[in-house]
């Protein structure tokens, strides 16, 4: 049961790279490569009884391979609109995707391998040629998977880090009000509807609500040039209370200090939250 909750995890893992066109192509291309040298080294399904050409035959094949994905990613892919959705595009649906893509690249190398030792194609057989394909791909296919699910938890370990960075070095404005609240104890604001909910300490320490009728539009207006951020389309947060930072590229969660409320980052904010 452990193993399989923890294979549910990786898979459900959020996987942007999903939406990077350059990034298909370039993982194609080394999929592509990794076909002629592993035709050349290992020389399986027969093939080191060709003699003739059989380097021509092998890039031939890694051909046949980039074509394959390519015509999956501008047609089959294309239709679906499978990622569209950037948020929702997972390391289960990247994996789908790419078996999907290395169907096409079955059908490419087996008619490619008909037409070129036999003239005609024999449909009976392209079971066999998918079983190749998967054993070939199967691996390259695992380890750039899993390449870039380590690199993209460095990269959301980076943005955590430039967070907490962000928040050492945001302005301090020691006298600044809003509402008759010093903005140094403002912890979050949230938009309720034409009102807003403010949260700061008070001086002796406790967490205070307060109630104004006002915008976050208007507020950030009252608040330019503070260390009052937003984040989410209804929260404000002051970057000089966070205290851990926890997501990736997706969208990040805050800690205040002396404060429970646990303040979302939206995916959109991501990036303007790391520039402060």
């Amino acid at each position: 049961m452990h193993i399989f909750n923890t294979v549910v995890k990786v898979i459900r893992k959020p996987f942007p790279k999903g939406e990077n066109r350059l990034w298909y192509y370039r993982s194609l291309g080394i999929l592509s490569l990794f076909a002629i040298v592993f035709l050349y080294i290992y020389k399986p399904f027969g093939m080191h009884q060709l003699k003739n050409k059989s380097f021509l035959i092998y890039v031939g094949f890694g051909a046949m391979t980039f074509l394959g994905g390519t015509v999956y990613e501008l047609i089959i892919y294309r239709l679906k609109k499978f990622r569209k959705n950037h948020t929702s595009f997972t390391f289960g649906k990247w994996l789908l995707n790419n078996l999907g893509a290395m169907l096409c690249i079955s059908l490419a190398n087996f008619l490619f391998a008909r037409f070129t030792f036999f003239g005609y194609v024999e449909w009976s057989l392209f079971p066999t040629m998918i079983y190749g394909t998967f054993m070939v791909g199967i691996i390259p296919l695992i380890m750039v998977g899993g390449f870039f699910i380590i690199s993209q938890k460095n990269k959301d370990q980076n943005i955590t880090n430039e967070v907490i960075v962000a928040q050492e070095n945001s302005s301090n404005t020691k006298h600044q009000l809003l509402f008759n609240i010093p903005i140094l104890q403002i912890r979050y604001i949230e938009a309720l509807q034409n009102y807003v909910k403010i949260a700061y300490i008070d001086n002796d320490g406790h967490l205070k609500i307060q109630i104004e009728r006002a915008t976050l539009k208007e507020i950030q207006t009252k608040v330019k040039d503070s260390s009052i951020l937003k984040c989410h389309r209804s929260y404000l947060v002051n970057v000089n209370a966070i205290i851990n930072t926890v997501g990736n590229s997706q969208g990040l969660s805050l800690t205040l200090s002396d404060c429970d409320m646990i303040i979302p980052v939206s995916r959109t904010w991501v990036p303007i939250f790391r520039k402060k």
